[in-house]
């Protein structure tokens, strides 16, 4: 397997930024949305911490997937109605977008509550700023905002891929998989 995409496959690197990104984002929408409505307290914190802990581990592979997904080429797409086509693309441009604004608002939120980024009691990532109460608000509803385009570009990828692997047979998913499509 080419470490590259090529225009019949996605490469060894975008493989694995998919299948990372993917367990990653669902570990930490799984997170926040456990926490999400629960009442303030020690038990909504702990959460809370777990999801952010996580979030500054990941932050860095996620930036190089969106970053790996912006300069690779990606596979030539697959025959299929242009709406399609055009609506598949749309979906990823969406699902990196939220996955930018949650790798931005996510620290600035905790930063601008004048507070470090405790990364599961190993080490901190000090503010590089001072309190911000508005500013910080405003974070957390980006984050909220963004984590929930996310949930549903994410439950509309899924579905489509279940769609083309189960319905069309198209190969779309071999590709993801690192094998050249069968529909080629």
């Amino acid at each position: 397997m080419n470490l590259q995409d090529t225009p019949a496959r996605y490469g060894a690197v975008s493989v694995f930024n998919h299948w990372l990104g993917a367990a990653l984002i669902v570990a930490l929408l799984a997170l926040g949305l456990y926490f999400e409505d629960m009442p303030r307290g020690e038990e909504k914190l702990t959460w809370l911490r777990l999801h952010i802990s996580l979030g500054a581990l990941a932050l860095l592979p996620l930036a190089f997937r969106i970053f790996w997904r912006a300069r690779s080429a990606s596979p030539a797409p697959l025959p299929q109605p242009p709406a399609q086509r055009k609506l598949a693309r749309a979906l990823h441009i969406g699902l990196l977008a939220a996955i930018a604004a949650l790798l931005v608002s996510g620290p600035l939120a905790v930063w601008s509550g004048d507070r470090a980024i405790g990364v599961f009691g190993w080490f901190a990532i000090p503010s590089p700023l001072s309190e911000m109460p508005a500013l910080h608000k405003g974070l957390e509803i980006v984050h909220a905002l963004a984590a929930k385009v996310l949930l549903f570009t994410l439950a509309v990828h899924i579905l489509a891929a279940l769609k083309h692997a189960l319905l069309d047979r198209d190969g779309t998913l071999w590709r993801m998989l690192g094998r050249p499509s069968t529909a080629q």
